[in-house]
């Protein structure tokens, strides 16, 4: 009995009570409050990207949008959730160059992605379709691609694709698995 109360008071020592509070402190961005919120996951992804990456990515003095490493995923979410504020920019990003067959159809679609979180593990994806005109390289090269927003119909859907002015094999890989 005497162990069990020396520890108990030990616990209480070394973790104590605190009056510090937080002041002024905005809630902590989940699920449930990206849920509950009337500007969704929108507001999410601005609480989670730094305001001046964000307002340099929308506004930048060249026109051009390069997405880095450090904010990958949260950028090109960024561009697939608004549009709009990156039609007449130039978009610049490394990646992994793949291609993907639909079954169905048989069409051939090309992709600059990386790898990021999914539901087992790093099997998710990040990155764009891209329409290119120019010599493609082998899969898996390590590409830097550079052009604009277009917006593509199938099915009666619209869905983003990077018109590509440059797509350059690199020799250097970059970060091909990305978390944010």
């Amino acid at each position: 009995m005497k162990i069990i109360l020396l520890t108990l008071i030990t616990i209480f020592i070394f973790t104590g009570c605190s009056d510090n509070k937080a002041i002024d402190a905005e809630p902590p961005v989940n699920e449930q409050n990206i849920e509950n919120n009337s500007d969704d996951y929108k507001t999410a992804v601005e609480h989670i990207m730094d305001n001046a990456l964000l307002d340099s990515m929308k506004n930048s003095d060249d026109g051009v949008i390069t997405i880095r490493e450090k904010l990958f995923i949260a950028q090109t979410n960024d561009i697939y959730l608004n549009p709009e504020d990156y039609m007449d920019k130039t978009i610049k990003w490394e990646g992994i160059y793949t291609e993907v067959t639909n079954p169905v159809t048989n069409d051939e679609y090309k992709f600059v992605i990386r790898y990021g979180p999914g539901c087992c593990g790093y099997d998710g994806t990040a990155g764009f379709e891209i329409l290119y005109d120019g010599d493609l390289p082998e899969k898996n090269d390590w590409v830097e691609a550079v052009g604009k927003i277009e917006m593509v119909e199938e099915n009666g859907e619209e869905f983003i694709a990077i018109r590509l002015s440059e797509l350059t094999v690199m020799d250097v890989r970059g970060q091909e698995f990305v978390a944010n």
